[in-house]
């Protein structure tokens, strides 16, 4: 290939340039429409995050990615685990004749994919995973789709990981503004409890969850009901 017609210098710059405020899902999207420019058909790709109970798929563009990684997370081990734990690149070259995992690699080549490439998360401290590649043809004697797709994947997995980041980071802000707000609320019911019955805020408090407890009704809502009609049902 002419290197002014090579594409892959300007998918660098542009993976550079993607947006990671937007849904995981929508961030996976727009990487393997690069994906495709440079590694000439489109690869199955999945993101894996790793925690206390194991791996798991978070976002995927295709089933078969979502299925290869579940292989690997039944048997505690392989190519996208051991990325994301590690922090460094795992590369299968052909999956019909690598002896690591046996059974990723019966399952892999039966679905026709042959090469992998998992890369981990750039910055394992707030979240650990990667970002995996499936691709169709094996890597092992084509080095310049190997070294495509170890460049390719270098540079998408940052977006990746910062649009998960970033999707998580706004999750818990949302969390903790719904809980100020629930607080809110609570605290306002309780000083009209304190002020109609003559009860200190324990009190007010302790009136609030028992009357929940009876009713089956949320602390939060109840308050709400009360602060709403000024009835409090007797409990």
């Amino acid at each position: 290939m002419n290197p002014a017609d090579d594409p892959l210098p300007a998918v660098l710059l542009d993976l550079g340039l993607v947006p990671v405020d937007r849904p995981l899902p929508l961030v996976l999207e727009q990487v393997s429409e690069l994906a495709v420019e440079v590694l000439g058909r489109q690869p199955a790709m999945s993101v894996t995050v790793v925690g206390v109970d194991g791996g798991s798929t978070v976002s995927t563009n295709a089933a078969v990615a979502a299925e290869l990684d579940a292989v690997q997370y039944r048997l505690g081990d392989g190519p996208c685990l051991e990325a994301a734990t590690t922090g460094h690149m795992v590369v299968v070259e052909d999956s019909a004749g690598d002896p690591r995992w046996p059974d990723l690699a019966r399952a892999a080549a039966a679905a026709g994919m042959h090469g992998v490439v998992s890369t981990p998360f750039p910055s394992r401290e707030s979240v650990v995973g990667g970002l995996n590649l499936y691709l169709q043809p094996p890597l092992e004697d084509d080095a310049d789709l190997r070294e495509r797709a170890e460049r390719f994947s270098r540079h998408a997995v940052v977006p990746v990981a910062n649009a998960l980041v970033h999707g998580r980071v706004r999750q818990l802000a949302d969390h903790l503004q719904v809980a100020l707000e629930s607080r809110a609320v609570i605290d306002q019911a309780k000083g009209i409890l304190m002020e109609r019955f003559r009860l200190t805020a324990d009190q007010a408090f302790d009136a609030l969850t028992r009357v929940s407890n009876q009713t089956n009704t949320k602390v939060r809502d109840l308050a709400a009901g009360l602060i709403r009609t000024g009835e409090f049902p007797p409990g």
